[in-house]
């Protein structure tokens, strides 16, 4: 039997339909190729001089050289560009900016794998502790209002490049979707007198039904709208709006969580693809953001996403915006849950 589930964060409906599981193009093929070893990779150590010259990077030694733990460097193919002109045209209906932000490449590890269960605790502590680095920085550009942090890895979650690596996007404009998620977040406390997030945590943890994981200070659980199948969703438990909040201390702690939840994933999913994201709020103070701006830290919590990328998408989920999954994220948890005690 499918549903229509809602989501109350994201504000958005899914359809979950176990009975569309077993359709011959639901899962995607695998890829031979996905341990091709690559003769001159641009990300690897000791092809520095095959970048631009790094922005930022986790090293006791000069810069653009080897020795590096991560490695932050401009997008060689940039959407947008810092060098670009602050500046905003109305033309009758139409809205156009210059192709002003930042499109940053986070190269996650000097070590070339290309899974991400390969990585040590340490690597994924560097990983957050960059991601962290750049955030708080570029909140120092007033012109700067929303950042994209987020991660594609393999053919299917659209990655051109093997080596691990992360993008980030800022613009002088939030995006519409966050727009209305701060907005639905904010009515929501008005409403209720918590935030949203603490709201499912609380029901979450109480029933226990599609919690895969937690720490003292972070749960991870699938959706229960998920939009894809195995879809796992990693939330603060502290009222922190975002990842720029978290001392060390939190960064070592949830790089935990999410090393175990990621080697549970391949455990169950094999080599599959996937995206991850982290949920930004904006950075600035603006005519578009001033409704709920300074309520963002009692409204909003920090979040990452893992998405699996297991099937191709169709018209009806571009038409509508709504996807359909045919994995029961209760199914999917206990899976996940069975996967992760054989582990320990």
């Amino acid at each position: 039997m499918s549903e229509i589930r809602y989501d109350p964060i994201l504000d958005e409906y899914s359809i979950i339909a176990p009975e569309r599981l077993h359709r011959p193009d639901c899962y995607k093929s695998k890829s031979n190729n996905r341990r091709k070893k690559i003769r001159q990779c641009p990300f690897c150590v000791g092809q520095e001089s095959m970048t631009p010259s790094e922005i930022f990077a986790m090293r006791e030694n000069e810069p653009n050289s080897p020795g590096w733990k991560t490695r932050v460097i401009p997008n060689l193919y940039k959407a947008v560009k810092i060098e670009a002109r602050w500046n905003r045209d109305d033309y009758g209906v139409y809205r156009v900016w210059d192709g002003f932000g930042a499109h940053e490449i986070i190269v996650d590890t000097p070590r070339h794998l290309l899974r991400m269960d390969e990585w040590s605790k340490q690597e994924y502590f560097n990983w957050l502790y960059t991601m962290r680095a750049r955030l708080n920085d570029l909140k120092n550009d007033v012109r700067l209002v929303y950042i994209s942090l987020f991660k594609n890895h393999g053919h299917y979650a659209a990655s051109t490049q093997q080596h691990p690596h992360t993008q980030l996007i800022a613009l002088p404009v939030p995006s519409i979707d966050s727009l209305k998620r701060l907005q639905h977040a904010k009515k929501f406390f008005d409403r209720h007198s918590q935030s949203i997030f603490e709201a499912l945590i609380s029901s979450e943890i109480e029933e226990k039904k599609r919690t895969v994981a937690d720490s003292p200070s972070f749960i991870a659980f699938c959706p229960y709208a998920s939009a894809f199948a195995f879809e796992t969703a990693i939330f603060s438990k502290k009222p922190v709006s975002d990842l720029g909040g978290f001392n060390d201390s939190d960064l070592h702690e949830l790089a935990s969580l999410i090393k175990k939840i990621i080697a549970t994933l391949y455990r169950q999913l094999g080599d599959f693809d996937f995206n991850i994201t982290l949920n930004t709020p904006p950075l600035q103070k603006n005519p578009s953001t001033e409704m709920f701006y300074n309520d963002i830290p009692k409204i909003w919590r920090f979040g990452i996403r893992i998405v699996p990328r297991l099937y191709r998408l169709g018209g009806f989920e571009l038409d509508s915006g709504m996807q359909i999954n045919p994995v029961v994220p209760e199914e999917a948890t206990s899976l996940l849950r069975e996967s992760l005690e054989e582990s320990e």
